[in-house]
């Protein structure tokens, strides 16, 4: 599953009490932090909000969507019980993580003898269940809800003999995270036949390494400038020397623009993995390939992805490889990406070197990988760089473990840092004293280094204000000072109010109106006319139509000729409890089409802090220009900051034209709501919202919806 960060992580408290509804049902009070005020609130849940929650996640989503995977396990399948039974034997199949009984089903209508299916979390194994009896193989099936590795096998056991086939699905963006070396392991020792047949046979994990300026910027801080190119803050040297983490950074490389990177060499087959038991597999390994470099570059990322070898003969192939490496994509086309097929479960994995290295073409390098029992990491040595270790790397600096990727790779957005700074030039005074309400950047130490008397920062996370000390240290400023909370007399004395509107602790993009709840805080205290930047904010929203995003939440209906209707109704009846209805993305990985035009729906002034709420009514789908009808399966909002009177967009780098494909900005990411149905619209569609924007209690709410013409 995707390890991306776009999931909030968050710390439940749980308190059962009686309702005083006369159902008599126990409802759960949850306790969670407010992003905007940083305050901790409690909701009221269903009692089984947890459960509920973990349905939701466990989803599989895209996963059973993904034709290719279903129809490739299936041939693999299929090919694996003919071969038992030309062999005499029965074909007796285990299925370890079973989840709806897919692959246990295909294996009944390929004709299996018997079929054991394992299914540890019991909501889904009850589910599974249903399942079968819907779909009339119910007692072809043995469902066990146990993890494989708690399986036995003999008179009393979850099985009565050992299975010779063994289909599993158990991989994920590093292919053996989510614990697949153990399952195959322990499987072999206690629960197959030897001479079994696996489907998938074998894998084999690919890298290639590339300099690439753009992904560097997530995970390294760079040198603040300004639009002069002037370094006005310095990266402490401690940052720039430090090995970084080495989890996993899992992006759909196919969207990454062709000219953002330079490959350094060919793709190479780093890891192979025989999971039919003809080898023992290692739970430890490190393996140094040497590799003659194809372009002269600075060596900074590996990219990494797999394949799986579905049948031993190895004529069904499953590839997760990007565009320009993947065996089926059409390099003739205007967008080879388009060509292959799209996966979230699986998608392609970034690992930022410890240490760059400046490379020659035609030189020969050493690519070290390196991998335990969950994961990987990778070294790169030339006859100047060698090592006698190769430890995971661990992070000394703080930025890695404070900070996300995405939130380093806004703080290394020079063109946004340049309009911030222009402006911050432009309206200090003289002995200037600032506020920077914002700690998780690095614009209130910029002040400092522009003229300013004092700079308050504030900030009361331990570790950004270890960053922030660092770059004190660093740069010696004598003027910027750290408070956890401002005071009245601080407060006084302020002449310039100063935020980058991005925190550190924001997902949703209306979290960053974090700005505006401490400006409403401290208004009655602040001098009249202070300047603020930014000077504003409004959020945008449209219709839109996501070429693939949408099937992380659409139903199944029938999947393979199998009816899924129980699953998709037990994963919507735990959404409805569990999830909100925006989520947040990085929507330049997954392509999507401008479908009306998009709509102010609100604007905050931060002067007098003044909303706006613009006309709440019927927007139309398409503009006057369009014709015929047109797919819309979500809505997607983005802030805007206006400073110095410009826009600064987190959404599209420039304005949406209905019918085209959209271009996002790569260091933020966006609101989404996708809808559990594509609609199909035409100029006569209408959508509406209703937003809700109160900064005393520092809650924002949105619903995006259809205009219902019969009411």
């Amino acid at each position: 599953m995707r390890v991306k960060a776009f999931q909030r992580i968050r710390s439940f408290l749980l308190v059962r009490l009686e309702s005083i509804s006369m159902t008599s049902k126990m409802q759960v009070f949850t306790q969670k932090r407010n992003p905007i005020t940083g305050s901790t609130e409690w909701d009221v849940q269903h009692e089984d909000y947890d459960f509920h929650q973990e349905i939701a996640r466990s989803a599989f989503a895209d996963m059973l969507h993904d034709t290719e995977r279903n129809k490739k396990y299936h041939r693999a399948l299929q090919l694996a019980i003919e071969k038992m039974h030309e062999a005499g034997k029965k074909a007796n199949v285990l299925d370890i993580g079973t989840g709806t009984g897919l692959l246990s089903i295909m294996a009944a209508r390929c004709g299996a003898d018997t079929i054991t299916a394992c299914e540890a979390f019991k909501p889904m194994a009850e589910c599974c269940l249903k399942i079968l009896q819907r779909n009339g193989v119910a007692d072809k099936i043995t469902v066990v809800p146990k993890r494989s590795t708690d399986m036995t096998v003999g008179e009393d056991g979850d099985m009565k003999e050992k299975a010779n086939i063994l289909v599993t699905e158990v991989f994920d963006t590093e292919l053996i995270g989510e614990g697949a070396l153990s399952t195959f392991s322990h499987a072999h020792e206690y629960l197959l036949e030897e001479d079994c047949i696996v489907v998938p046979d074998s894998a084999v994990i690919y890298a290639q390494v590339v300099e690439c300026p753009t992904l560097q910027k997530w995970n390294k801080l760079n040198d603040l400038a300004d639009e002069d190119l002037e370094v006005i803050l310095r990266t402490p040297q401690k940052m720039k020397d430090c090995a970084g983490s080495a989890a996993v950074h899992d992006v759909q490389l196919s969207q990454l623009p062709r000219h953002a990177f330079t490959e350094l060499s060919d793709q190479i087959p780093v890891f192979y993995y025989d999971w039919s038991g003809r080898s023992p597999i290692d739970m430890k390994r490190t393996v140094k390939q040497e590799f003659t470099v194809s372009n002269t570059g600075q060596a900074q990322i590996v990219f990494m992805w797999w394949e799986l070898n579905m049948d031993p003969e190895g004529k069904i192939c499953l590839s997760c490889a990007p565009w320009w490496a993947h065996p089926d994509a059409d390099l003739s086309s205007d967008r080879p990406q388009d060509s292959i097929p799209w996966r979230d479960h699986w998608m392609q994995a970034v690992y930022y070197l410890p240490q760059e290295i400046t490379v020659q073409k035609d030189s020969e390098v050493s690519l070290v990988s390196c991998q335990d029992e969950y994961s990987l990491w990778f070294y790169l040595e030339d006859e100047k760089t060698k090592r006698k270790h190769y430890k995971r790397p661990i992070c000394e600096c703080g930025v890695h473990m404070s900070i996300s990727r995405t939130h380093v790779s806004y703080l290394n957005d020079g063109k946004r840092s340049k309009k911030l700074l222009a402006q911050l030039k432009e309206d200090l005074v003289a002995d200037a004293v600032v506020l920077d309400l914002n700690g998780s950047s690095f614009l209130g130490l910029a002040a400092a280094k522009m003229g300013a008397k004092t700079v308050y920062i504030i900030e009361n996370m331990n570790l950004n204000i270890g960053i922030l000390n660092d770059y004190i240290k660093e740069n010696d400023i004598q003027n910027a000072i750290v408070l956890p909370e401002v005071t009245d007399e601080v407060l006084e004395k302020i002449t310039n109010v100063v935020c980058d509107p991005n925190f550190s602790c924001a997902i949703l993009p209306w979290e960053n109106l974090k700005v505006a709840y401490l400006l409403y805080r401290y208004r009655s205290k602040l001098k009249d006319f202070v300047p603020v930047i930014p000077e504003s904010c409004e959020f945008w929203a449209m219709p839109v139509e996501f070429q693939d995003l949408h099937k992380i939440r659409i139903p199944l209906g029938m999947c393979e000729g199998i009816d899924m209707s129980i699953f998709d109704s037990l994963v919507e009846s735990s959404r409805v409890i569990s999830d909100a209805e925006m989520e947040a993305q990085p929507l330049w990985e997954y392509p999507c089409r401008c479908r009306g035009v998009p709509r102010k729906i609100i604007d905050i002034h931060f002067k007098d802090l003044k909303v706006t709420y613009a006309c709440d009514g019927a927007n139309p789908i398409v503009d006057s220009k369009s014709e015929g009808s047109h797919s819309v399966n979500g809505f997607a909002i983005w802030a805007v900051w206006i400073v110095g009177g410009k826009p600064i967009s987190s959404g599209p780098v420039e304005w949406p034209v209905v019918g085209d494909r959209v271009n996002w900005d790569m260091h933020t990411r966006q609101a989404v709501k996708i809808l559990k149905t594509s609609k199909i619209v035409s100029d006569s569609d209408k959508w509406s919202y209703q937003v809700a924007c109160d900064l005393e209690k520092g809650q924002f709410n949105l619903n995006l919806d259809w205009v219902n013409e019969e009411s």
